[in-house]
């Protein structure tokens, strides 16, 4: 296995529920990917890179989390329920305690940032996506020009479709294909009333997704080697039977699976003794896009929700990180400002996001205007996720290729789901599955 992020270890516990020993091999010094935490050096408090969220329709993940044994370490709302901001106004976008279908459809009666008649229009876009059969044609419109088609205006756009996209898919509405942007909206609001509440991790990212899962691999033989920097494939017989380190050392085994992003698995196959097939060239065009996480510590609280969207503001996301993780902050209050889409800010110096946001929570929040910030930091992830813009699908290889003995996975991979952990554990389980059915028919 290479690569420890999410979809590498869900590759090594699904081996193992498949009775295989898997090595895992990753690079830097921790495990989980760009899921990760680390300690702060001034609060001393693990903190995540990022805010990373999961919906109930994330079945495969959180079968994942329990096989870990950390599925008393996140938390899953009942029904879909989060406050929007606009103009310093305040309305709930919240799901009715309604059978099915209708309890999501419900979630627009009580959102007064859209009026009577925007709420039919929003009504009859989801009505089409309902009965829209997904096909290859849907990746070549975006979804904007979807949504435009199905009689949706720039108020329901801006006030509705891209508040729940842009954080969904780290992309804009006006960019994203109309197959990711449909498939979404079929799976979280037209599916079961759970499928659109949103999940939280209780602990910090690296125990919980990480180290738990190092504990379960190693106590059921499976070996974990950290600071391990694969240079090539190593082939024999035109077989794929290990790898090689840059100094040469040689792990072997029965199968190799790459769990890098897509570009890191073209660089190893083209370091690997000139292996190159026409198969793996749709890789090379898979795009990333940027997020920026804003941490910002209070000595007061300043925000009484969990979490909160802004309209017409820089803003954004926000999270009340004290409270989902259940913390005494000493009476103060850690906040997490996620931006999604972020190649506004990605260049921008700690300095400049540090006078735009705190003015912008100070305008938004009355209560951070009187408030002192004792500690300010900032995580970029420039390559967050992978891009899902009009004709990615092709760029999305399955787990099993052409080269006898090499699987794929990762959140990249064709999954049928955008970057997420559900798409990264989806592959992991993919390509070991893959792996123990080609052992069992050798």
């Amino acid at each position: 296995m290479v690569g420890g992020g999410i979809a590498g270890l869900a590759s090594a516990v699904r081996l193992i529920q498949h009775g295989l020993k898997p090595i895992v091999l990753e690079k830097r010094p921790f495990l989980g990917g760009r899921a990760y935490s680390f300690k702060d050096q001034e609060t001393g408090i693990e903190i995540d890179n990022g805010q990373h969220v999961f919906v109930g329709a994330c079945k495969q993940f959180q079968k994942y989390i329990t096989d870990i044994g950390v599925d008393d370490q996140v938390t899953l709302d009942e029904r879909l329920a989060f406050p929007v901001i606009k103009r310093e106004q305040i309305s709930w976008i919240r799901a009715r305690k309604l059978p099915a279908i209708l309890s999501n459809l419900s979630m627009l009666l009580g959102y007064r940032h859209i009026g009577i008649s925007d709420k039919i229009r929003i009504l009859w876009g989801l009505f089409s996506i309902k009965r829209t059969s997904l096909d290859i044609k849907h990746d070549q419109v975006t979804f904007y020009d979807w949504l435009k088609v199905h009689h949706q205006n720039k108020e329901t756009i801006e006030n509705f479709w891209n508040l729940i996209i842009l954080p969904s898919l780290n992309d804009n509405i006006n960019s994203v294909s109309a197959y990711t942007g449909i498939s979404l909206f079929k799976v979280a609001l037209l599916g079961p009333s759970q499928n659109a509440a949103m999940g939280f991790p209780l602990i910090g990212l690296s125990s919980l997704v990480g180290e738990s899962a190092r504990n379960f691999i190693e106590g059921e033989g499976g070996v974990i080697r950290l600071g391990f920097s694969v240079g090539s494939l190593h082939m024999e017989s035109g077989q794929i039977i290990g790898v090689r380190t840059q100094d040469g050392e040689l792990v072997e085994g029965n199968a190799v699976i790459s769990a890098l992003p897509a570009a890191e698995m073209t660089s190893l196959l083209n370091n690997s003794m000139n292996v190159q097939h026409d198969f793996f060239k749709p890789a090379e065009s898979v795009q990333t896009a940027p997020i920026v996480a804003i941490h910002i510590w209070y000595d007061r609280p300043i925000l009484s929700e969990k979490y909160t969207a802004v309209l017409d503001s820089p803003l954004q996301w926000i999270f009340n990180d004290t409270r989902l993780k259940s913390r005494n902050d000493c009476g103060g209050q850690h906040v997490v400002i996620s931006l999604s889409g972020a190649w506004e800010w990605q260049d921008r110096s700690k300095e400049e996001l540090r006078e735009i946001f705190t003015t912008e929570m100070s305008r938004i929040f009355p209560a951070a205007r009187t408030a002192t910030i004792t500690r300010f930091t900032v995580v970029k992830m420039l390559e967050a996720t992978f891009r899902v813009s009009k004709g990615s699908l092709e760029s999305r290889l399955p787990q099993r290729t052409p080269l006898p003995g090499f699987y794929l996975a990762g959140d990249w991979t064709d999954t049928g789901w955008p970057s997420t952990m559900e798409s990264a554990v989806r592959s992991g389980n993919l390509a070991a599955d893959c792996v123990a059915q080609d052992l069992i028919n050798a």
